[in-house]
Order: structure tokens, then sequence, then C-alpha cells
């Protein structure tokens, strides 16, 4: 390990970025986010410059973005890629929007009916 950088336990990695460690072992699993390096003990150590990247992937995962896209962003990722991805999440949580706002219309309207077929003893 390089003397200069600092290195981050998998536990304290975790408790910076308010994540089990649980989750970091899956990143690294499916190879969505490494440590930057695994020592002969078997240990994780993370860096603290890797705390950015690992913003960016958070990020992107509390907007429901898939890790499967988040992991092909991170392998080509540019300012361009980037916004790409988010305008196509944006039209993403649009729809949703937009749904969530039909059923909203649509809960008192079916509390109706099922009033009036209760109080006509049509249940």
């Amino acid at each position: 390990m390089n003397q200069k950088e600092m290195y981050l336990t998998t536990g304290e990695f975790a408790r910076l970025t308010g994540v089990t460690k649980h989750t970091l072992f899956h990143y690294d699993e499916i190879g969505l986010f490494s440590p930057a390096v695994k020592g002969d003990n078997n240990y994780r150590y993370y860096t603290v410059s890797q705390l950015d990247v690992f913003d960016v992937i958070w990020t992107l995962k509390e907007l429901d973005m898939p890790l499967k896209e988040i992991k092909s962003y991170l392998e080509h990722k540019s300012p361009r890629a980037l916004l790409a991805l988010l305008e196509k999440e944006e039209a993403i949580i649009d729809g949703k929007l937009t749904q969530l706002k039909k059923n909203e219309k649509m809960a008192p309207a079916q509390k109706t009916v099922y009033h009036r077929r209760a109080g006509a003893g049509l249940h």
C-alpha cells in the first residue's frame, strides 16, 4: 500500500458513507465499486478519494437507477454521459409522477363507488 495515501477499512468507509459493509461487499462482487487495495489478509481498503465516486453511485441509486446502469455509466463516464443518464432518469420519474397523480385521483372515486355499494348492500 502507498504510504502517502490514506486508507480506510471497509467498516470505516461504510460509516463515512452511511451504508453497510454488506453493501460495499456486494458492490465489489458485482464489479460496481471495488476497494483501492485488497490486502494479503483479504481485508479491503478504500481511499478517501473514492468517496467522490461513491457519492455519485449513491446519488444515482437514490434516484432509483438500476445498479447495472450505474455500472455502465462508470465504465464510460463523462459529463455528457452523466447528463444523458440524468435526463433519461428525469423522464422516468416524470412518467411515474404522472401515473401517481392518476392513481391519486382514482382512489377517492373508487372509495365513493365502494361506499355507495356498501350503503346499498351490494358489496
